[in-house]
């Protein structure tokens, strides 16, 4: 590798850390909004806080999960198998349990609290939550991170090879093609039994989104793939922002055409469902490699504002949801143009999370490095 840091994947992961935390807080003034949702501002929701939440919702997780790939087996490769897991440990798996476990809960009740629910949160935490509001909050991911990485560390066990990073070389058309067909079939496959945006608690260990495990799945290793062919680097592999920007845009109005206008056409659900598979599955690749791309070409480097906001992003992401829903529940019945609001919301939690993690919790050895993953 040229360099030990790839920059533009720092500022991408930091980037979309902050879009994960206005996309939560637009949840909470939008049209539509799911019932469950922790704070719902019922007094003006907007529609094109809806239109954003689809089309952000898409790109999100898997550009993620392809960063966490990417540095993975690039760990690998500098660390014994025992280091590397006592790292994770360290940096994954601590955070997991201790926020699923202590701040999770305290999440989730904000669900009662913000509708005025006579019930304490010692009743709560002893009945609900362990049983039908079980979740994990933001804290999922990591979760599913762990399991990803139990199965790279598995494949590198089977192949010890796997972390020797190659020539630089770029993919086939046939390798995208591949992509792109793994995960509108896989999305087609599952969304045909149950609905796309359902939530799975496996053992009170995972809370996934069935549709989305295979598509997560392959973007991960993807970014091992990416690294091992040293995409990024001179010679190797980087995506075009001007041909996967225009993928990125036409694939985008298609998704948001069919989420929105294409149910009123009267085709079967079945129908429906294979037509959202394709749309979805070429959005979220499309975008994946539009962000890579992009920020490859324009964000490269460093400086003390990037830096300090890589730095930061663990901290503002593990903290984001409950300084963000008690920020928004604290607005709700305040007399302001929703947008002004929003505006708000977003500022004051942002700052509140970013002055946190970099005061707090960069002094805890878990969040002391600028890496998630």
């Amino acid at each position: 590798m040229e360099s030990d840091r790839m920059y533009f994947l720092d500022n991408l992961k930091w980037f979309i850390i902050w879009l994960m935390v206005v996309f939560h807080a637009a949840m909470c003034y939008m049209a539509y909004a799911p019932e469950w949702w922790y704070v719902v501002d019922t007094a003006e929701p907007v529609f094109s806080a809806t239109v954003f939440i689809c089309w952000a919702d898409i790109f999100i997780m898997p550009v993620m999960f392809f960063v966490s790939g990417y540095f993975g087996l690039m760990s690998l490769s500098r660390y014994r198998m025992g280091v590397f897991w006592k790292k994770k440990l360290i940096r994954i798996l601590l955070p997991w349990l201790f926020g699923s476990i202590f701040i999770a809960p305290l999440v989730t009740y904000i669900i009662l609290a913000s509708r005025h629910s006579p019930m304490g949160f010692y009743e709560f935490y002893t009945t609900l939550f362990w049983g039908p509001l079980y979740e994990q909050a933001q804290y999922w991911y990591l979760g599913a991170l762990t399991a990803l990485y139990l199965m790279l560390s598995m494949a590198v066990r089977l192949k010890p090879s796997l972390p020797v990073a190659q020539e630089a070389g770029k993919p086939s058309f046939g390798l995208f093609l591949l992509m792109f067909l793994a995960a509108i079939v896989s999305i087609g496959v599952i969304s045909s039994h149950m609905h796309p945006d359902t939530w799975t608690s496996y053992w009170y260990l995972l809370v996934l989104q069935p549709v989305r495990i295979p598509m997560y799945i392959l973007v991960f290793f993807a970014g091992a793939w990416a690294w091992k062919w040293k995409w990024f680097t001179r010679g190797g592999y980087v995506p075009s922002t001007a041909g996967w920007g225009m993928a990125f845009a036409m694939s985008g109005i298609l998704y948001l055409w069919q989420k929105f206008c294409l149910p009123y056409y009267g085709l079967e659900a079945e129908a429906l469902v294979w037509v959202n598979a394709v749309c979805q599955g070429s959005f979220a690749m499309s975008a994946l490699f539009f962000f890579l791309g992009c920020f490859h070409r324009f964000l490269n480097h460093t400086n003390p504002v990037l830096s300090n906001l890589a730095a930061t992003s663990y901290g503002v992401y593990y903290l984001h949801m409950p300084i963000l829903f008690c920020t928004a529940w604290a607005f709700v019945g305040v007399g302001l143009d929703v947008y002004l609001k929003y505006l708000c919301v977003c500022i004051l939690s942002l700052s509140v999370c970013f002055l946190l993690s970099k005061y707090v919790l960069s002094h805890i050895r878990s969040f002391s490095t600028g890496k998630l993953g």
